[in-house]
């Protein structure tokens, strides 16, 4: 079994180029297909992924912890592997049926059809795709390996083949096969893994796996509610060019989370895994080391996206977008929220079956969502909806604290450590300072990066911080052998 350490550099390594991929790429097809056809985009597919999330039916999350359980035992792990994909293949039809029914009879999807129908292949892709398996396995290397790939020919298509607004179609298709076209190579490689000559069908038992994988649905759908669902509301209330605005703010503050939560990715088939085998100890150890991960890293990245919002959405969005700048702003803090839920809600309280009280919250942040956006969107359009999610997420994080604390296998005043506010701190003075003295947005942003990075790894090397440490030695063993190399 690969270390969680490997693991984590190997899933960093895929969010890195992940992020990668929207920083190279949307800054040209934002200034080439400009806000209303980055908004007609984003609407639909805010929709798509709406019927994804009702026809994928929680699986994928409940498969990850079900797979990882039963990894040492081949033949159940095979059984429940062939059962879930079943499953999603049937539902994956149903899905199919509201795209139609959508592209004919709701006029603002109608008039944008094609454009639709090309985007719900991550419908079929997401059934089949079975990335969860190899999550459970902790395959890391393999959905590694296969996202850069995918990734860098997506890149080189959009470059070669989308050249003005009227590219629209060709630039849905790269969307969908840079997010989940990979996961047809998944389906195909599964059978290097799978005995199917072990398997009876007889013995197969789909029903099974409804209920428990309809808990995480639930809680899915909700969270969707004030993720997707403020581009569908602005869509709607105030047209695409708000969901262009909108989208712009949001996206540079959901490449900064999915760093971070690619360590949740990596940590929930392992704390699962560690649960089913009675290892509560090294459950204990590895969620206190996640935690200092996360806000070692989301306090700096809150920090440094409000004060470097300005060059960040001129460099990477170009003056038409200023309307965005307010949005990330309102959206930065959503960092810190959203990564102490991810720890709590995903690798604490859903491993150890208490899904229930990571549904209630979910469900509060969500109605306050939805009520405050229809006050606030028709008052400030785009940035009614981000002080919206701001809020909700804010109310999710306090109610998993308050519902879900005596489960916590650390104390509270952990959230509350003193040596990254320090560092962050200080690196915000700093970073300020280099700010102002630069002229061009392009080196506002470069040295503001390199000054907070440099100052705030800095200080915690000072402080003696293990994960500053640890990352130190790292880097020093990387450097010794590419210069014996």
């Amino acid at each position: 079994m690969a270390s969680v350490k490997g693991n984590i550099i190997l899933n960093g390594i895929n969010t890195l180029t992940g992020i990668l991929f929207p920083v190279i790429t949307f800054p040209y097809a934002a200034r080439v297909l400009l806000p209303d056809g980055i908004g007609a985009i984003n609407f639909l597919n805010s929709i798509i992924g709406y019927i994804v999330l009702l026809t994928s039916l929680g699986i994928p999350m409940y498969a990850v912890k079900e797979v990882a359980k039963y990894r040492d035992n081949k033949i159940e792990r095979d059984k429940i592997t062939v059962e879930i994909i079943i499953l999603s293949t049937i539902l994956c039809l149903f899905g199919y049926v509201a795209v139609w029914i959508l592209a004919r009879y709701v006029p603002q999807i109608h008039q944008q059809a094609a454009l639709f129908y090309i985007l719900s292949l991550t419908i079929v892709f997401t059934s089949i795709g079975v990335n969860w398996f190899y999550q459970g396995i902790e395959d890391f290397k393999f959905i590694t390996i296969r996202a850069i790939i995918i990734r860098t020919l997506a890149a080189i298509a959009l470059f070669v083949f989308v050249k003005d607004k009227s590219d629209l179609l060709i630039y849905g298709m790269i969307i969908v096969g840079s997010t989940v076209g990979n996961n047809f190579i998944n389906f195909i490689h599964l059978r290097r893994h799978i005995g199917l000559n072990l398997i009876k069908i007889k013995e197969l038992k789909i029903i099974r796996h409804l209920k428990p994988a309809f808990q995480v649905f639930m809680l899915n759908l909700i969270i969707s509610l004030y993720i997707q669902l403020n581009s569908i509301m602005l869509g709607f209330m105030s047209g695409d060019e708000a969901v262009g605005y909108f989208t712009a703010g949001t996206k540079i503050t959901h490449i900064g989370l999915t760093i971070i939560s690619s360590i949740g990715t990596v940590l929930l088939p392992r704390c699962s895994h560690l649960l089913q085998i009675g290892d509560h100890d090294g459950f204990a150890s590895v969620i206190k080391k996640s935690l200092n991960l996360t806000l070692a890293l989301s306090l700096p990245m809150m920090a440094g996206l409000m004060l470097l919002a300005v060059p960040i959405t001129m460099v990477f969005c170009g003056k038409e977008y200023v309307a965005s700048i307010p949005i990330l702003y309102l959206n930065a803090p959503i960092v810190v929220f959203v990564s102490l839920t991810n720890v709590i809600g995903i690798q604490i309280l859903y491993p150890m079956d208490k899904v229930k009280i990571v549904i209630m919250s979910v469900t509060a942040g969500a109605i306050l969502n939805l009520i405050l956006n229809f006050i606030l969107i028709p008052l400030y359009s785009a940035i009614g909806a981000a002080i919206s999610t701001l809020i909700a997420e804010y109310t999710v994080l306090i109610i998993q604290l308050g519902k879900g604390r005596k489960f916590y296998p650390f104390g509270l005043k952990s959230l509350l450590s003193l040596k990254y506010v320090l560092a962050t701190t200080i690196m915000v003075a700093t970073v300020y300072i280099s700010t102002v003295i630069t002229n061009s947005y392009v080196a506002k942003l470069i040295v503001g990066v390199v000054v907070g990075v440099s100052v705030y790894g800095a200080i915690l090397l000072i402080l003696k911080d293990e994960i500053a440490l640890q990352s130190y030695n790292s880097l020093k063993t990387v450097f010794k052998r590419i210069l014996l190399i």
